[in-house]
């Protein structure tokens, strides 16, 4: 991450990096770092980029069953399995919340829940084969009422044990919609799209940019999830008697601190010198973002998620048909340490590097970008008076710089 002010115009921007071989063989992977808010076209300009992938490997904690089912032993795909049904009746409770009835089938659930939150489009997918391989099966029986089933590791109804039919259906509708709902957990709630306090996007308003989550649609071919389930980290947590300050700011519904920085956001709402000031913020944490969080976050947040990233990239490079190109698209901080593990254990060194412009403030008229355009064009005479052909990189550079204020003047007008 870094920003830089060029011409009056100050951005923050994100690195991708590209991997190969020195010998060239194998599959190449790069680091797509992202910030959660920017300008919608630098989220076009990404999705853009990642749909040349054949894999993309996104974060989203979600609850353990969003990250499919599978298992070395029938036990083993069976707790899976019930993992992944408790997470679909936590989508089939959100659509009863707020349609006031069931589902009437898989595709009526499917697109209620990618309408709130595209991310959430493969993890459906993947929750609804069993740990077996089969499709889980839904039946809604009644207004309110509506089972998920899975026959068991014989697939025939009935049976015992790891054969054992698996039937869940809806919470009693007096029960506070947190007990065994999965998707209740504090960050889970943090992150629904449609809350109607979300800190996240009252941020991007005062900067006058969107959210990630938003503008960018992970319904895609190719795209999976790849993080710690949500119950992972807090058990991680709970096991170390640790606390993880960053988690529970984002799971503090309300409180003083997220009502003081709503109330500074109301403050400074579409202002360019606040916008500015984030901008440098944000260019100066991606130069110590190791040290930005303490050390009980950054295990949890970057080394420990990041695990689990590399756990499923070297799953899919040791398949017999590997991906040509895999793509790792997290946010910015997460990507030092990923870029050491692809050095020491897949062998991959860096090889190109393309910046992506995530916001920016224009401090200049028109009249002033006119005076710097003429600015250059008189030195780029004066070198070609001495050098005709303009062989020099130095030509090149400010050939750059005049086609960009030459795009501004054509913007303002």
């Amino acid at each position: 991450m870094r920003s830089r002010a060029i011409d009056g115009v100050t951005s923050f921007e994100t690195a991708t990096r590209f991997y190969r071989r020195p010998d060239g063989t194998g599959p190449t992977v790069a680091l797509v770092g992202v910030v959660h808010i920017g300008d919608a076209n630098y989220y076009e300009s990404l999705v853009k980029l990642l749909d040349s992938f054949d894999v993309v490997l996104y974060e989203s904690v979600l609850p353990r069953g969003a990250f499919g089912t599978g298992g070395n032993t029938d036990l083993e795909r069976q707790r899976s399995t019930q993992d992944a049904m408790l997470f679909l009746r936590s989508l089939a409770e959100r659509f009863f919340r707020a349609e006031g009835r069931a589902p009437a089938n898989r595709e009526e659930l499917r697109a209620f829940v990618v309408g709130r939150d595209t991310r959430l489009a493969r993890p459906f997918d993947l929750a609804l084969i069993d740990g077996w391989g089969r499709s889980v099966v839904y039946q809604s029986m009644a207004p309110e009422s509506y089972t998920f089933l899975s026959l068991g590791a014989d697939g025939n109804a009935g049976g015992v044990g790891t054969a054992l039919d698996l039937e869940l259906g809806p919470l009693p509708r007096e029960q506070s919609e947190s007990a065994g709902d999965p998707s209740s957990s504090a960050e889970s709630k943090a992150n629904r799209p449609d809350e109607k306090r979300d800190l996240y996007k009252e941020l991007a308003d005062a900067l006058g940019v969107t959210l990630q989550v938003r503008s960018i649609n992970y319904d895609r071919r190719g795209w999976e999830p790849a993080d710690l389930p949500m119950e992972e980290l807090l058990d991680r947590l709970w096991k170390r008697g640790e606390r993880s300050m960053t988690l529970e700011m984002l799971s503090s519904d309300s409180g003083f601190q997220q009502g003081a920085v709503r109330f500074l956001l109301s403050m400074v709402s579409n202002s360019p010198g606040f916008k500015k000031l984030v901008i440098r913020a944000l260019g100066e944490g991606g130069r110590r973002s190791s040290d930005a969080l303490g050390a009980v976050d950054t295990r949890i947040i970057i080394d420990e998620r990041n695990d689990a990233v590399i756990d499923t990239l070297h799953t899919l490079l040791a398949q017999s048909s590997q991906p040509a190109s895999v793509a790792i698209f997290y946010g910015a901080a997460h990507m030092r340490d990923f870029e050491d593990t692809l050095r020491a254990d897949f062998g991959l060194e860096p090889d190109g590097v393309r910046w992506d412009s995530a916001m920016s403030v224009d401090e200049w008229n028109a009249k002033r970008v006119r005076e710097r355009l003429d600015q250059f064009r008189a030195v780029r005479q004066a070198i070609l008076e001495n050098d005709p052909n303009g062989s020099g990189p130095e030509v090149t550079r400010i050939d750059g710089r005049i086609s960009a204020l030459d795009s501004r003047l054509v913007d303002a007008e």
